[in-house]
């Protein structure tokens, strides 16, 4: 049963790709960079970091992924757009305002996050977490207001 999350990954993936083969943004030539040469810009100091797969994320659309530092919490926050996510590295935690909790996920799990409504993202304590991203639109992230 363990293949099953990691097919639905690959699916999502493949589903990433294939919108953006779609819309013209093909890669010109083969690419293959290793984890460990991958190129990471940091979004806040102590916080996430991404690489970008293709698009950009000013303006959507576009796949990222994202690496969290072990024991990083996003805060309850908000994004204009839905977005679709894979964990592919690591456990954390994803809450979102008005839906079951459903505990935490290990690599390979997916979730789809809707725009405009709170959540949070946390990664475990153990080890960094990387998350894959993709998003029709541009990235933006709001601190939600205490209630």
């Amino acid at each position: 049963m363990k293949t099953l999350p990691k097919l639905v990954a690959a699916a999502v993936v493949v589903s990433a790709f294939t919108f953006a083969a779609a819309r013209g943004k093909e890669s010109a030539a083969f690419q293959q960079t290793a984890y460990d040469k991958l190129t990471w810009t940091e979004m806040m100091p102590g916080g996430p970091s991404v690489h970008v797969l293709w698009g950009d994320m000013k303006k959507g659309p576009y796949a990222l992924l994202m690496k969290f530092p072990a024991g990083f919490d996003s805060g309850p926050h908000t994004h204009s757009a839905g977005y679709h996510g894979v964990l592919v590295k690591g456990r954390m935690t994803n809450t979102s305002e008005g839906a079951a909790e459903a505990g935490a996920v290990e690599a390979g799990s997916t979730w789809d996050q809707p725009g405009k409504v709170v959540h949070r993202n946390q990664c475990s304590p153990d080890a960094e977490c990387v998350m894959l991203i993709a998003q029709d639109k541009p990235f933006d992230f709001a601190p939600a207001k205490a209630k």
